[in-house]
């Protein structure tokens, strides 16, 4: 397997934000605490505090959730160092997608456990945290899974958080992924996991914690379960403090004045930032008049009547996609997140709320991209003339590219073009000595000529293309691979398809190739065999 490293911008897959982030661009520095590198992880590290009684509950929330699992050493040394009074994290947190969803779930954890991994020492543990949004309500980024180019959905409607719903129907769901995995030599393994995880009588947050402890346990990645009472019981100061006076608002407010013009807010801040859970249900608050009133049929409270509930039960008050950070920072003795463009982004509006209600910004860490490409695949290209680094280009131009390399007759009309603007120079001062008001006929006869040009020359690249079919359905058969539904294929593909071929080295491949400090896409290609071998 290679390791080809292109440069962000050159894949013109990524937001300006995310470019400018990470060439340290001056405009957006006042919008983050520290760098993405080593020195601002270290930085991090140095100056992050945390208080002995957060860590209890944190630590005595973790070993509840594993409590009746077969915990790997691993997750078992992770927890005893989370408890040294100086032990840190790295976390990183996704939404509970099916069978973890797409590629970059996986790149995720991996990065984080490798940055934990060259922090970590015996007087500063670092942990890598997996932070499961149990919590999320939308049914319909989270019920399916891309397998060998195939969508596998979990039937079922929406209600309220995922991660409490049971998994009514998963047997038929699994029974598709059998015949989808193929005959790999980890894919017995594979299946019988997946059977093991996904059970009827789990729920989702369940089913996702034993898959993803199964698959990176072994590298001491504690997976968490913010949805608990003792954790929202820490967090309910910021949640008060949200309600009384909606700080979040106002500060995000003020970040997006200052990011509109140059960047793109990512996500938009309400009133109030908390939604209310009760079963089945996930209403967003709402402030109207004097009262706050739990949307989606919720129920209904004066400011003293929610202030008393908060105390009374914070498990039943949810942050959003805003104070969800803010939730993450409370409750881990946290230096980094790992995170995608997207993430970065929204994090990037929240400078300001996390000074005002006294919350330490982590550093923000961007994921690894990365793509993989076949052995058949990278040959094709050979044949076909083009880099896998040409594969960034817009699909059409690299069409035109194929048709022209494998065309066995001239296409430009460069020289025909050069020929006729000096013929029509001459005939130009000619007309002009003779009569100055033929100027312009000349002028008109010699951009009809260049126009003639310029058409004969698109009919001559149309029947290059016709000539090239072949290869160029070749081309469009490798883009689709790297580009499924022309968007990035870490973004669609699951990762069994790949795990069933190597199984558990495919992450420690992985592991070893992905580094999050390294600012460039990855793409992981299959060295072509050597003739006769």
């Amino acid at each position: 397997m290679q390791r080809i490293a292109i440069p962000y911008p050159e894949t013109h897959r990524f937001s300006p934000l995310v470019e400018d982030y990470l060439k340290g661009d001056p405009g957006l520095r006042e919008f983050y605490t520290w760098t993405p590198d080593r020195d601002g992880l270290e930085a991090a590290a140095a100056g992050r505090t945390f208080s002995r009684a957060a860590r209890q509950v944190l630590c005595d929330t973790l070993e509840r959730q594993y409590a009746g699992m077969d915990m790997q050493p691993q997750v078992r040394e992770s927890l005893g160092r989370l408890r040294h009074p100086r032990a840190l994290t790295i976390t990183t947190g996704h939404q509970l997608c099916l069978f973890t969803g797409p590629l970059y779930v996986p790149f995720k954890v991996l990065n984080a456990v490798r940055v934990a991994k060259a922090l970590s020492t015996a007087e500063r543990p670092v942990v890598p945290v997996f932070w499961m949004a149990t919590e999320d309500h939308d049914r319909a980024e989270i019920d399916h899974a891309w397998i060998n180019g195939t969508k596998v959905q979990w039937p079922g409607a929406a209600a309220g958080a995922v991660g409490r719903l049971p998994l009514d129907g998963i047997g038929a769901v699994l029974d598709q992924v059998d015949d989808l995995l193929g005959p790999g030599s980890h894919a017995d393994e594979l299946r019988a996991l997946l059977r093991r995880c996904y059970r009827p009588d789990h729920t989702l947050a369940q089913a996702t914690r034993l898959f993803a402890d199964a698959l990176f346990g072994r590298f001491g990645v504690l997976v968490l379960d913010a949805d608990e009472p003792a954790l929202k019981r820490l967090f309910a100061p910021v949640m008060r403090e949200e309600l009384l006076n909606q700080v979040a608002v106002r500060c995000v407010r003020y970040a997006n004045e200052k990011l509109d013009g140059h960047w793109r807010s990512q996500a938009f801040a309400r009133d109030i930032n908390l939604f209310h859970l009760r079963p089945g249900h996930r209403g967003r608050i709402e402030l109207r008049g004097n009262r706050f009133q739990v949307l989606d049929g919720g129920p209904s409270f004066s400011l003293d009547e929610l202030l008393a509930e908060l105390d009374h039960r914070p498990e039943d008050f949810s942050p959003n996609v805003l104070m969800r950070p803010l939730y993450q920072e409370v409750i881990l003795p946290n230096i980094a997140y790992v995170g995608g463009g997207g993430e970065l982004a929204y994090w990037m509006q929240l400078k300001w709320l996390f000074q005002a209600v006294q919350v330490p910004m982590p550093v923000l860490l961007l994921r690894t991209s990365a793509a993989f490409i076949g052995a058949n695949d990278r040959k094709r290209l050979e044949k076909l003339g083009l880099p896998v680094q040409d594969l960034f280009k817009p699909l059409e131009a690299l069409r035109q590219q194929v048709a022209l390399n494998g065309a066995s007759f001239g296409t430009s009309l460069d020289g025909e073009q050069r020929s006729v603007v000096r013929f029509y120079a001459d005939l130009r001062q000619r007309a002009i000595a003779a009569d100055p008001t033929l100027e312009g006929a000349v002028n008109a006869i010699e951009k009809r000529a260049l126009h003639g040009l310029e058409q004969l020359g698109h009919k001559l690249v149309r029947a290059a293309k016709r000539r090239q079919e072949l290869p160029i359905r070749q081309l469009e058969m490798v883009y689709g691979r790297l580009f499924p539904a022309g968007g990035l294929q870490e973004r669609r593909d699951n990762f069994m398809p790949w795990y069933t071929v190597e199984g558990p080295a495919f992450f420690d491949r992985l592991l070893a190739e992905l580094d999050p400090l390294d600012r460039r896409f990855s793409v992981l290609a299959e060295r072509v065999p050597e003739p006769g071998r």
